[in-house]
């Protein structure tokens, strides 16, 4: 197995390479400013322009678990040790394993970050499947994919809330964090009326505290290139073992201003999955994009998996929704 942690090295040089980056990227159209709006499943939106007055932030930091005694509010029973079939996401490119499958599967998931990822499970007419990926970045928060949340789009819909389940560290037929349901459901107009790829992002606030146990991830934004940056994958996909953790190893391949391309090896469920680092500048792992789609196109869509871009307005989105309550 690959090493999960930087050497003191790497993370230097790492970190170095986070700061001293490219000249910056021209500011986006206003149109943009309005798709980047945050929207929640029950139709309120918030101001980006008033975000980004508010939210004087490069860095989230990463949290590890605590060593208090928190009641979290979690569903500790057992999961089902019988579950349904694959429950399939239709995003384009489901399919991207490139070249050899280098995923490993983390197994046990008790320790940090595969503590704070997060599988997301879906029932439907009583019918339980598995449905995406995503991480915790507070108490209450998951990051995920647009579409794990909305189907996108003038015409698309949320994904009623009552339907979800999320476990943090599921490790197959054991959820030694139990499950939360969940209470609200977000993303952007981006998403939620023009289904653009750039803004397949979102979130869920969860009725409880679970990451206080589990911990939570950092995350952060910065202008100019990121490519090169090693980077992580974490993900539940649909291949595997039903609620089994898998991990890759990978370098961000090609950065653009709202997306960032890497070969890491995804199938459908990954959805939602954090790409992240290791950096002094989170204080551990440390979101760098979220990841949403497998190979499909031309390149460098035909050759690499990519996923949207913490920007300084998705940074300040996230901020926003750990800022809500329940």
């Amino acid at each position: 197995m690959r090493s999960r942690m930087l050497t003191v090295g790497v993370l230097a040089a790492l970190t170095a390479a986070l700061v001293a980056t490219t000249p910056a990227a021209a500011e986006p159209a206003s149109h943009d400013l309005y798709l980047a709006t945050p929207v929640s499943s029950d139709g309120t939106t918030a101001d980006p322009a008033l975000l980004a007055a508010l939210t004087d932030q490069h860095v989230s930091p990463a949290q590890p678990p605590s060593a208090l005694s928190h009641s979290t509010g979690a569903d500790l029973t057992p999961p089902a040790a019988v579950e349904s079939p694959v429950t399939a996401n239709t995003a384009p490119g489901i399919e991207s394993i490139i070249g050899t499958d280098d995923r490993y599967r983390i197994t046990p998931t008790t320790w940090y970050p595969a503590s704070a990822t997060v599988f997301l499970s879906r029932t439907q007419g009583g019918v339980t499947g598995r449905w995406c990926t995503g991480w915790m970045v507070s108490p209450d928060t998951v990051i995920t994919a647009g579409h794990c949340v909305h189907t996108g789009g003038p015409g698309g819909s949320w994904i009623p809330s009552s339907q979800l389940l999320a476990w943090p560290g599921r490790d197959g037929d054991v959820a030694p964090y139990g499950s939360c349901t969940v209470s609200s459901l977000h993303s952007v107009l981006g998403w939620t009326q023009n289904a653009d790829d750039r803004y397949d992002y979102g979130a869920l606030k969860l009725n409880c505290t679970v990451g206080y146990t589990t911990g939570w991830y950092g995350f952060m934004w910065q202008e100019g290139s990121l490519t090169g940056v090693p980077t992580y994958n974490m993900g539940y996909g649909q291949d595997k073992p039903f609620g089994t953790q898998w991990e890759t190893f990978d370098r961000i391949t090609v950065t653009e201003p709202m997306r960032l391309f890497y070969q890491h090896d995804t199938i459908g469920g990954h959805s939602g999955g954090p790409v992240y680092t290791y950096t002094t500048l989170c204080g551990g792992p440390c979101g760098l994009a979220v990841h949403a789609y497998g190979t499909y196109g031309s390149p460098p869509f035909s050759n690499n998996n990519h996923g949207t871009r913490i920007t300084e307005a998705v940074f300040n989105n996230f901020i926003y929704w750990i800022s809500l309550p329940w």
